[in-house]
């Protein structure tokens, strides 16, 4: 079964970084809302757009500029959407995933949760880890409280419950920002060479993650509050794997090599990403999402 093993040649990479710290202990205790598988109050927002979830009926409403499909290859918009099997309102969420998905210019993720299992059913892909990134991203915005399904554009924009609209922009947005990081990738014999190189202060550390996933799959969910409903699900990520610390200060080199592994662990579809992910201190929260590079 194919998975990604990684051998690195990390070069010029500057040791000095900024020791994590952490948290407070009077920091605020992220917890699951009180009402199961609501989104969080779009506050200001509510009824600006008039629109939800569901409002996504038809990929047209998601395309993507032609200038920015030309970037797809090189600069891919990273969507993560936190999502629950056992959450009544994520499976229009997820079909929406599931249509960006299929632009080449963004990369959609998804996350699936631990937190919604006592209602009845236990996701099949929720992982601790992912719990414990979305409370990342919601300390680092200053939330009390994590929900689903919840969409985070490039690290930085909470999309609570947005209708197109909103969500196209914040795309765009990050299709246009200027870059801050470079990314030149040659195919080697000895798997693929990736160097990253700053384009500015990238005004802290950053994080190269590995990031493996399935590209399809269904679900058939028997209890719970999706109980009787076959749900699809894109872009399942199965596993984080964080591979380098960054200062941004010298070049960063890269080599990833794809090897045969018998333990089974990854089903032989899984494809591979690698974020490079600005840290915020002091506790080292995700931060803006730099780069991405889709492996496979």
């Amino acid at each position: 079964m194919t998975v990604a093993a990684i051998a690195l040649a990390l070069a010029g990479i500057a040791s000095a970084a900024a020791e994590a710290q952490g948290i407070a202990a009077d920091a605020p205790v992220i917890a699951a809302p009180d009402d199961p598988s609501r989104t969080a109050p779009r506050g200001d927002e509510a009824g600006s757009e008039g629109g939800d979830f569901n409002s996504f009926t038809s990929a047209d409403t998601l395309a993507a500029p032609a200038a920015a499909l030309a970037r797809a290859a090189s600069a891919p918009v990273v969507v993560e959407m936190f999502t629950s099997q056992g959450c009544s309102t994520c499976p229009p969420a997820d079909a929406m995933l599931s249509m960006l998905a299929a632009q080449p210019d963004v990369l959609a993720l998804s996350y699936h949760v631990d937190y919604w299992d006592y209602l009845g059913w236990a996701d099949s892909y929720a992982r601790p880890e992912f719990t414990k990134r979305q409370e990342g991203y919601a300390r680092a915005a200053g939330e009390r409280a994590i929900y689903t399904p919840q969409l985070i554009v490039a690290g930085h924009d909470t999309v609570p419950s947005p209708g197109p609209a909103q969500l196209n922009g914040q795309i765009d947005a990050a299709r246009f920002a200027p870059a801050r990081v470079s990314v030149q990738r040659d195919s080697l014999p000895s798997g693929e060479a990736i160097e990253l190189l700053p384009l500015s202060d990238l005004g802290g550390s950053a994080e190269i993650l590995m990031i493996r996933y399935a590209p399809q799959r269904s679900v058939d969910v028997t209890a719970g509050e999706n109980r009787g409903r076959r749900v699809s699900y894109s872009n399942v990520v199965l596993a984080i794997e964080p591979l380098a610390r960054w200062d941004g200060q010298k070049p960063l080199r890269l080599t990833v090599r794809a090897e045969l592994d018998e333990s089974g662990r990854f089903p032989d579809d899984t494809r591979h990403a690698l974020l490079v992910q600005l840290l915020q201190p002091p506790a080292d929260l995700p931060g803006p999402i730099l780069a991405a590079v889709r492996l496979d």
